[in-house]
């Protein structure tokens, strides 16, 4: 069985010490990598017998699975090592292997390894882009060569390549996909001219490439005449986990934060850029968990599906809005320095102009972003949405739940009844001594079956504050109440996650004062208020209780204290320990809630444009209308993963701001985008109460408020110097 910790270990003794400094110096500074850097590398790693990861070991390859593949990619990338050259290692390579002639294999595969063939690619054409199949160059055949005339565009590397692989219409059929053909041509024919393409970002990168009766044998061609689209389709599925490495990303991500810490002056501009760089960073986080389950998909064998287009899009904008942040940062004072000669400052700011608009590519290469809302699009709306949002934790407790809600049992009583409050209480204590990941399971199943009950507080906060206060008869008598339903203990957290409305307050044993908005179970029987210093159980009959609701409807009331006795549970470090058990459970699980009701609003969008028809067709037929839901899946896939690696953590017992606070913020967020987006695409009928996906749409916007909204864990992320 592989030691994957080893593997990562032996990866970056190596990466750390063999890594010419040079070279790394380029990666650290975000610059444009080139021929000769990429040449020095990829021989470093050849002469160490890694030159070709994703190649099987007969071929000259490591025969490394996938896993160990986005390992070496990450470990290289987190050591500042550049990646390596994929034109020849990462397309070509594998076309050759499966599609090449024993020849062609011989003759090729020897100079990719070693670094010394430069390969670029003939895709795109003027006016072939997205739609490639239209391509027009063409390839007659005469005896044993091929006549090539056309025009490839967008070609990068041409300039420095040896060779350029091209797709070649050598025939018209009656589909556009039919007659082409993938030639292998030297850059150094007769009849060849590359021309260098101005780009915004100043950098000479992408070039034309021109083919005027250029010669190329036929024993260049790869694979039989008009098999060239199943080789293009099968050299671009090797690249569908690219996105899953993420550490480059982070590598932009701290070069960019060390050019803010040079930011102007100016208390408005220097707090926007942290907010922003804290905002990007959630994203980011939840992004790399996105690209750790996609390797796992692919270690599985499963279908990635729309996984590869999701993971690109949110990359690409997390990529452009990191460098948004950076030239904001310099062009202040450096807009108008193009060209200009000064010092180290000058030159590393006037660096960050040209990577703003390099990055400007990011939404249009490899395919756009448009084309990429298409593909999520069309299997969505073909009925995949089940399948492309499996719950974080399946089994048998998120079936029963979500069954549950969806019948509509889900009650308080029937939560009882079913022990989901009892989850998180050790058996010792009269509970199910089951674990984090147990009850994200109940609370999402019952969010997906769209139940009213919140479960957070009543399931999560309060039998983990009940169960970690000290032993007594009152604690006792509370807690199996609680558990067997006989009491209903609601409960009022003091702290800022509380979200509650103080008004002259004092705490003690006999508090006064009034606390508004405290989330209700069905006849209240115990309050149950909790601070840092104290835990205390008040009966509330006979108390003065105003009934309010929360934004999606659920029971709620103002409490008016007049100085009634209470019981103490705990106090000082016992009741600021329980607290700091509890509140972060009620964290977590509203991530889990928000992110489980997601799932029904993007579905019963789905349905709602399918049915609805407007100018004689469906709305499903708009693309824009289509895009917006692709823009629901995204976010909610960028959500949900970064709740799971705070569920992942929590349940190992390293829970940190950095994890959680960022699946709160990033949760708050995207749960009112996506509420957003379902009212605008329900039209008018999203302004009513009358659809059941308005009360879900209520329920993500409270969500953001429940247990600190976006701006109270951005700051505690802040105070960290995340």
């Amino acid at each position: 069985m592989q030691d994957y910790a080893a593997f990562e270990a032996e990866v970056r003794r190596f990466a750390e010490a063999e890594c010419p400094e040079d070279i790394r110096q380029i990666v650290r500074d975000a610059r444009k990598l080139t021929r000769d850097p990429w040449a020095r590398w990829q021989r470093v790693l050849f002469d160490h017998g890694w030159g070709a990861p994703n190649w099987p070991v007969e071929h000259g390859g490591t025969g490394w699975d996938t896993r160990q593949r986005y390992i070496f990619d990450t470990v290289l990338a987190e050591t500042f090592c550049p990646p390596q050259y994929h034109h020849g290692l990462r397309h070509l390579g594998p076309v050759l292997i499966k599609y090449g002639t024993e020849d062609q294999r011989a003759r090729f595969l020897p100079g990719i390894l070693r670094g010394e063939d430069w390969w670029c690619q003939g895709y795109s054409e003027p006016g072939s882009g997205s739609d490639l199949a239209s391509l027009r160059t063409r390839a007659v055949r005469e005896d044993d060569h091929y006549l090539v005339t056309g025009q490839k565009t967008w070609t990068s590397h041409a300039h420095e390549a040896d060779w350029i692989y091209t797709l070649v219409r050598t025939s018209q059929e009656d589909r556009k996909q039919k007659g082409i053909t993938l030639l292998l041509i030297p850059l150094s024919s007769p009849g060849i001219e590359v021309r260098p393409i101005r780009t915004i970002d100043g950098i000479h990168h992408v070039n034309e490439v021109f083919f005027d009766n250029v010669r190329v044998p036929v024993a260049n061609r790869v694979g039989e005449e008009g098999q060239g689209w199943t080789c293009g389709k099968y050299l671009l599925s090797h690249e569908r986990l690219g996105g899953a490495n993420t550490a480059p990303i982070f590598q932009l991500y701290d070069a960019v934060r060390r050019v803010t810490a040079r930011a102007p002056e100016g208390v408005l501009r220097q707090a926007d850029t942290r907010l922003r760089m804290i905002e990007i960073e959630s994203r980011l986080l939840g992004l790399r968990e996105q690209g750790r389950a996609a390797v796992g998909m692919a270690m599985r064998g499963e279908d990635l599906g729309i996984v590869p287009s999701a993971i690109k899009v949110t990359s690409c904008a997390i990529q452009q809005a990191l460098c948004d942040v950076a030239v904001d940062t310099v062009g202040p004072t450096h807009s108008a320095r193009q060209g200009a000669a000064g010092d180290d400052r000058d030159t590393a700011f006037l660096r960050w102009i040209s990577t703003y608009f390099l990055h400007r590519s990011r939404t249009i290469v490899g395919g756009s972003d448009e084309v990429q809302k298409n593909l999520v699009a069309k299997q969505l709306f073909g009925g995949d949405l089940a399948r492309f949002a499996p719950p974080m934790v399946p089994g048998a407790l998120f079936d029963a739940a979500e069954r549950t809600a969806g019948e509509g049992a889900a009650d308080w009583g029937q939560a009882v009844a079913l022990g989901w409050p009892a989850t998180l209480v050790p058996e010792g204590l009269g509970g199910v001594g089951g674990s984090l990941s147990d009850l994200a399971a109940v609370v999402e199943g019952a969010a997906r079956g769209g139940a009213a009950l919140s479960l957070p507080m009543p399931c999560g906060v309060t039998p983990v504050l009940l169960a970690g206060a000290p032993a007594g008869a009152a604690r006792d008598a509370a807690l199996a109440g609680l558990l067997d339903g006989t009491r209903r203990v609601c409960t009022a957290l003091l702290t800022p996650e509380g979200r509650l409305d103080l008004k002259d307050l004092r705490t003690g044993a006999a508090p006064t004062g009034v606390v508004g908005g405290v989330e209700a179970l069905p006849d209240p029987t115990d309050l149950l208020l909790a601070d840092h210093d104290s835990l205390v159980l008040l009966p509330l009959a006979g108390a003065r209780l105003s009934p309010t609701t929360t934004l999606d409807g659920r029971p709620a009331f103002d409490l008016h204290l007049s100085g009634v006795p209470g019981t103490v549970l705990a106090e000082g470090s016992a009741a600021a320990h329980a607290l700091s058990r509890a509140a972060p459970v009620g964290v977590l699980m509203t991530c889990v809630d928000a992110v489980g009701t997601m799932v029904p609003v993007i579905g019963q969008t789905i349905n709602y444009l399918m049915q609805r028809r407007q100018f004689d067709q469906p709305l499903a037929e708009f693309q824009v209308l289509r895009h917006r839901v692709a823009e629901m899946m995204m976010t909610y896939l960028n959500a949900s993963a970064a709740t799971l690696r705070a569920l992942n953590d929590m349940q190992a017992g390293t829970a940190n701001p950095r994890s959680l606070s960022s699946a709160k913020l990033r949760v708050s967020r995207d749960a009112r985008t996506i509420a957003h987006h379902a009212i605008q695409l329900h039209g008018g009928m999203g302004m009513t109460e009358d659809l059941p996906v308005t009360r879900l749409n209520k329920r993500l916007i409270q969500a953001g408020f429940d247990f600190g909204d976006a701006m109270l864990h951005a700051e505690r992320l802040a105070a960290v110097n995340l």
